[in-house]
């Protein structure tokens, strides 16, 4: 309790807000009771005029039973009266019983004409109507004073009501005044500590509008006026001041200005370099070096996570060995993921001032194109906040070209996709058809032909060479609307060897260590099709029981993929002439910028190895 009332004693010295609110509630409260008394007293006096008038008519019911019971002929009519009147009766007593419990002298009033009537008047009333002369006049003598105990019923119920009148009258005056005396009070509040003092601080601000700063507020009280005061005179000093190293302040400014134009600059120029639309990854790396330069910024390098995979792979940079060292040497690809999700502010408060900063920013939208990107701080150089913001922007300019990059590199791939599409449908609904016309010309052919004649073995030459030329055309067809798509070359790989696999009647092992180096659209498509030019090859001749793909990728980043089977083998040297498939091989190979090899002899099984190393990988070094 003593805690609470220093809180109120605090409030209402501190606080202009507190005593106005108190003095609001105040009056608000003392309104409150005054209705709330008003409203209880009418309810209280409700009623008491009807209880009046009720009182009124049971005097001239009593005085119209004795006149019924004294004539003969209404005597039958006498006792519905008495019943009227034992109603009224009855009816006036529990009103007053409700109305007046606190009214003792009514209470014992209404009770006396209750007994009155129940123990003579109602038997005197009843036996006179039956023609009864004693208690005719026995009830004469004692109906008025039966209507003297009504008539004090009646005055007793008005001085109760005038009583309620009077009180009711005193107590809303007494709250007036109360309610009147505190609304005066509460204006003198207002006008000496919300007015006045705010009407100094008008006057005081103009003051300082016209270029004086020597201006003071007087009001410096512990209430929020008061506070109001002292941050203004404090703010007043403090502007005096600034004024009085003004052109200190002008110059810094101009200095900062400087600089954010050449940021601002700097930023223009990158970013219309990155939106170009014949951006290359070489550029890219000329922009950064640029934004190096400008910002006084160490070497970078920009990393890319295919599909969420890890470990990521450089696509771009320019870091010595020994930063490279630094970096991947002591960090996995995970932690520099996790670094890049942290703001540059905070990376640069956690790191070591002596040291050299590594600063990490992320690079990409979605998992398809997840990386980030290091970027040297040379030691002992502070990251001021705007030159942060500055990489964050480049950063994210930088993370726009890589995703156009690859956006443009899609819609390329679909392009060439819808291309080989209506190839193949050309080839399906011409040559495939006519090589289709062509074999059962021939098949007739061989059934005219006597088997015995040079004729019919060179019909079965022409059908052998047929059906050669149109299962080759067949898989061409399937080969050009074989797709990539957004599953990406691994999932097209699970089902080149699915589909081999079944044809072949035996599961080909598959061993795919490409995780983490990216392939272009056109170098997954290559592979691809090498790949199953060499199962198809298996299909067809080898008369192999086991098969096997196996992709590498060497310190180096060269791809190399082996496609093996124990099968009949050949001789390279002789080849038929119309067997094009390992010269297509060595023609995509070459595509690719690499080599194909090729171990095999009779009964000693097929090997065909490709190597190369993608093109993200043979960007030359600025």
């Amino acid at each position: 309790m003593t805690s609470f009332l220093k809180s109120i004693t605090h409030a209402l010295r501190d606080s202009v807000l507190a005593r106005l609110g108190i003095a609001m509630g105040t009056l608000a409260l003392l309104s409150f009771i005054s209705i709330v008394m008003s409203t209880a007293v009418a309810d209280n006096i409700s009623g008491k005029a009807n209880a009046i008038n009720l009182s009124g008519s049971l005097r001239m019911l009593s005085f119209r039973t004795l006149s019924e019971v004294q004539q003969p002929d209404k005597r039958r009519q006498a006792l519905d009266t008495v019943d009227q009147f034992e109603r009224r009766l009855n009816s006036l007593d529990r009103f007053i019983k409700a109305k007046s419990v606190d009214n003792v002298a009514l209470d014992d009033a209404i009770g006396v004409v209750s007994t009155h009537w129940q123990a003579s008047i109602r038997p005197l009333a009843r036996a006179a109507a039956e023609g009864n002369a004693d208690a005719l006049n026995e009830m004469a003598q004692d109906v008025p004073v039966f209507v003297g105990q009504i008539d004090l019923v009646v005055q007793l119920i008005e001085e109760d009501l005038e009583r309620k009148v009077n009180f009711l009258r005193a107590t809303q005056f007494v709250l007036l005044a109360i309610i009147v005396l505190l609304s005066l009070v509460t204006t003198w509040m207002l006008r000496r500590q919300l007015v006045l003092p705010l009407a100094e601080l008008l006057k005081a601000a103009k003051t300082v509008s016209q270029g004086a700063f020597t201006v003071r507020v007087q009001h410096v009280t512990s209430d929020e006026l008061g506070q109001m005061g002292r941050a203004f005179n404090t703010m007043i000093g403090e502007i005096a001041n600034m004024y009085a190293h003004l052109e200190d302040k002008v110059e810094e400014k101009t200095e900062e200005l400087t600089r954010s134009n050449r940021s601002l600059e700097l930023l223009y120029r990158t970013s219309q370099q990155l939106s170009a639309s014949d951006l290359k990854l070489d550029m890219i790396q000329a922009i950064l070096q640029e934004v190096e330069s400008a910002l006084e910024l160490g070497h970078s390098m920009v990393c890319i996570s295919e599909n969420g995979q890890l470990p990521a792979h450089p696509v771009l940079g320019d870091l010595r060995p020994d930063e490279l060292q630094a970096l991947c040497g002591q960090h996995d690809c995970g932690h520099c993921f996790e670094r890049a999700q942290q703001p540059l502010a905070e990376q640069a408060a956690a790191a070591d001032p002596t040291a050299q900063q590594i600063l990490f920013l992320p690079i990409g939208d979605s998992e398809k194109l997840r990386g980030t990107m290091p970027i040297f701080i040379k030691a002992g150089a502070a990251l001021p906040r705007d030159k942060a913001r500055i990489i964050e922007t480049v950063g994210h300019h930088v993370s726009n070209a890589l995703s156009n990059m690859r956006r443009a590199e899609e819609k390329h791939r679909l392009a060439v996709l819808e291309e080989r599409s209506a190839i193949a449908r050309e080839l399906h609904d011409s040559i495939a058809q006519s090589l289709s016309y062509l074999k059962i010309q021939v098949t007739r052919l061989e059934k005219n032909i006597d088997p015995a004649t040079d004729a019919y073995a060179i019909a079965q030459e022409l059908k052998n060479g047929l059906s050669s030329a149109y299962r080759e055309l067949r898989e061409l067809i399937t080969t050009f609307r074989l797709r990539i798509d957004e599953r990406g070359f691994n999932a097209a790989l699970q089902e080149t060897i699915a589909e081999f696999s079944e044809k072949l009647g035996f599961p080909v092992r598959l061993d795919n260590a490409l995780s983490g180096i990216v392939l272009t659209g056109n170098e997954e498509m290559h592979v691809i099709r090498v790949i199953r030019e060499a199962l198809g090859n298996i299909e067809r001749h080898a008369g192999a029981r086991t098969a096997s793909v196996d992709i590498r990728v060497d310190d180096e980043h060269a791809v190399s993929v082996r496609i093996a089977d124990n099968g009949r083998g050949f001789d390279p040297e002789r080849i038929p002439a119309n067997h094009f498939g390992t010269s297509i091989m060595r023609d995509r190979a070459l595509i690719l910028g690499g080599e194909l090899s090729i171990e095999t002899g009779f009964g000693q099984g097929t090997a065909i190895t490709l190597s190369f190393r993608p093109q993200s990988y043979r960007q030359p070094t600025p």
